[in-house]
């Protein structure tokens, strides 16, 4: 499809692509890249965190104290808060190619899935030791490594 039929097909992809954000990190040398720093930190801290979290409750470093290990729950959310807006960024300077990639699609569904997990995973705070909170805790570390595996992919599955 072309540019122009994409366009008219969905106009706010093309309302996005040409916001001051967008153009902002299509024209500058160094945004896309400084850009990519960010979500590679912001990754680092959400899966250090969570993975911490999750290992932590599948029975790795028993010596520690769950509760001490759950301090760690701010970083993830600093981290996601990141990668949301670098994200949404990254999406933003050229919304047609991502929008129809399916890696990318792939991640954004891993991502939901992660979230809702978590959810779960807070419903059951206080039965950490569990076998469903294990259970939650292991799908969460393959959530999460599906997020990152599917992250990568997107430059490689790039629409034409």
């Amino acid at each position: 499809m072309s540019a122009a039929a994409q366009a008219i097909a969905h106009p706010i992809l093309y309302w996005i692509k040409y916001t001051p954000a967008a153009a902002f990190v299509r024209d500058s040398p160094w945004a896309f890249p400084a850009l990519q720093c960010l979500h590679f930190i912001g990754m680092a801290l959400l899966i250090g965190a969570v993975g911490t979290i999750d290992l932590r409750v599948l029975g790795v470093g028993r010596p520690l104290p769950i509760d001490s290990v759950m301090r760690l729950l701010p970083l993830a959310l600093v981290g996601f808060g990141i990668n949301l807006l670098s994200g949404a960024l990254f999406f933003a300077h050229d919304p047609f190619q991502y929008a129809f990639n399916l890696s990318f699609r792939l991640k954004l569904f891993l991502i939901g899935a992660a979230g809702l997990n978590a959810i779960w995973f807070r419903l059951q705070q206080s039965r950490m030791e569990s076998a469903l909170a294990k259970m939650i805790a292991a799908l969460s570390l393959g959530l999460w490594l599906g997020v990152i595996i599917a992250g990568r992919f997107i430059a490689f599955t790039a629409q034409p």
